[in-house]
């Protein structure tokens, strides 16, 4: 079992929160504004779910692959831009006992923080829906940095000078982060990738089947 000595590090998508309502809605509205446009991929909550973790730039490509990249990733950009707008005010689905867990891990003075494959704004909007200011002391996206996670893993550590730091996520990508940051990975179970099956991890150091399960792994 894998201890939580001083910090940890989530994933955002599939192991704090499932924002996949809010962002179907979005896209209701972004093919209302492009009638002609027909993706490659039903823009439900079902099938959206299926690829969650992977970046804006491959979603442009698996959700519109016959159109030209820079307009595939316009339309990435449209969603993202309603879903910083509305998430902030809608919130997503937290996990069950997620804020809970984030609270009573901050106030055991564990150090917290997100690194995700998002847009610039997305994170903030969590922090801003489930008032986690505060709680969550820094975080890194893609969108931000245009670098892979393990790059912004990596960052984070760097600047927060962070000494024996755990990243937590739900998919193939959040377990190749953490390898390639050079750090420890809790497979969060629970999450997207064990239960949608495209980015499942069969090989880990540790596994949580809830986030509540990190408070048993703190350090004493």
């Amino acid at each position: 079992m894998i201890r939580i000595r001083d910090c940890v590090l989530f994933d955002l998508d599939g192991t704090l929160w499932d924002a996949v309502g809010v962002t179907a809605d979005t896209w209701v509205r972004v093919l209302a504004d492009h009638p002609d446009l027909k993706p490659a991929v039903p823009m439900d909550t079902v099938h959206i779910k299926k690829y969650m973790g992977l970046t804006n730039e491959e979603l442009a490509e698996v959700f519109f692959p016959g159109l030209p990249f820079e307009e595939a990733f316009a339309l990435m950009m449209e969603s993202c831009g309603w879903e910083n707008r509305w998430l902030p005010e809608k919130g997503g689905i937290l996990y069950d006992g997620a804020e809970e867990t984030l609270r009573t891990l901050h106030e055991k003075g564990v150090r917290l923080f997100v690194v995700s494959n998002c847009q610039d704004g997305y994170i903030e909007a969590f922090l801003t829906a489930h008032r986690m200011y505060g709680v969550i002391e820094d975080w890194e996206c893609t969108g931000r940095t245009g670098k892979c996670k393990a790059d912004n893993i990596g960052e984070v550590i760097r600047r927060n000078h962070l000494l024996h730091p755990v990243y937590v996520g739900d998919t193939i990508s959040d377990r190749n982060g953490a390898d390639g940051a050079g750090i420890p990975f809790i497979y969060a179970k629970y999450g997207f990738g064990e239960s949608e099956g495209r980015g499942r991890v069969t090989e880990y150091e540790d596994s949580a089947a809830s986030i509540r399960e990190l408070l048993d792994r703190c350090a004493e």
